[in-house]
């Protein structure tokens, strides 16, 4: 039978905090949507509902006429709202276990995996506010149409011209790097710079070197997320590529063309984004980090008479809203050669 061994409350302390930079790491790691959004904290005290007011509209600047009372620009409805929701994972361990692995390195590294697996939910709930019929959608080649994208029809470089001119004729600012952002999959990117394709010839991609300056840049994390996801820079836009981009698949049976984006009946496909700052929102992932809980063998009471069992989980707040996505969020599909 094993002896006993009574660790010190600062040797705990030390493996938390190991835990925890393991769980942001991996959390930073597998979000990419998330900080292209608007970083918004969570409400203090103050319900679950967020509330973000809108931009005032140009047609709210009014002439001012001498001893007439100005109209009120109306507050009420005037805010993107989101509700925050919890999120979370758990694994449990038993006593066997201890004999046969060596049980901290496997909770730090279940730790990161649930981590890595709550990043991709939250990429999926932004991408959830940007999708289906919202902003402005636009021909990955050069002359399909919405719901006419075939499977074999390839995202050319021209679409980046075409979507950066189309968000800086609605006003669209430009993250502080001074470039709009679209997030590809690596079949649309691998598209973007081999494809023969008529206006596929417009120039190699030229690779980025500065860094964007937004919230990707501020932390030390997500300047490294920042230089992986990084492509390249072509027609003012910083191309970002990751695995998480929706494959879309038909179903005939219950999906209809235009829900998916595009693409023709009975194709699949990929979504891409492009997009400016304010096309949404989402929770300031350097302030919301996740929490980790670790409970040992014994600390569930009489749920667990002979202490068999301990368990490691996380856990962390998140919401995604859609902000002005009309005016500042271009989306396409295309098919891939590759």
């Amino acid at each position: 039978m094993a002896g006993s061994i009574t660790t010190s409350a600062a040797v705990w302390a030390l493996y938390g905090e190991h835990l925890v930079k393991r769980a942001q790491e991996a959390l930073f790691g597998a979000t990419l949507l998330p900080m292209l959004g608007n970083q918004i904290p969570l409400p203090a005290h103050s319900g679950k509902t967020i509330y973000i007011p809108y931009d005032l509209p140009q047609n709210n600047i009014q002439l001012i006429s001498e001893g007439t009372i100005m109209a009120l620009c109306p507050t009420s409805g005037h805010y993107y709202t989101g509700v925050v929701a919890g999120y979370g994972g758990a694994k449990s361990y038993n006593d066997f276990l201890v004999s046969i692995h060596e049980v901290q390195s496997m909770v730090s590294n279940d730790v990161a995996s649930m981590s890595r697996y709550l990043g991709y939910k939250y990429d999926s709930l932004c991408r959830a506010v940007i999708s289906g019929d919202v902003g402005t959608w636009l021909a990955p080649g050069a002359g399909e149409v919405q719901g006419g994208v075939v499977a074999t029809d390839p995202l050319i470089q021209r679409f980046l011209f075409d979507a950066s001119t189309t968000l800086a004729a609605k006003n669209a600012p430009t993250y502080s790097d001074g470039l709009y952002h679209g997030v590809f999959h690596p079949a649309a990117t691998h598209d973007l710079f081999v494809s023969t394709s008529a206006g596929s010839q417009l120039g190699k991609g030229q690779q980025s070197v500065a860094g964007a300056g937004s919230f990707l840049e501020n932390t030390e994390i997500g300047a490294a997320k920042l230089e992986r996801a990084t492509i390249g820079a072509l027609g003012r836009i910083r191309i970002l590529e990751s695995t998480q981009s929706t494959k879309l698949i038909f179903h005939a049976t219950s999906v209809a063309a235009a829900s998916i984006g595009g693409m023709m009946s009975a194709m699949s496909g990929y979504s891409a984004y492009v997009m400016g700052p304010g096309a949404f929102a989402a929770v300031d992932l350097e302030n919301q980090r996740p929490q980790v809980f670790v409970k040992g063998f014994g600390s569930g009471g009489t749920s667990d008479p002979i202490n068999q069992l301990s368990s490691a989980g996380i856990k962390g707040y998140f919401v995604a809203i859609a902000m002005d996505v009309t005016n500042r969020l271009i989306r396409t599909v295309s098919g891939k050669t590759l």
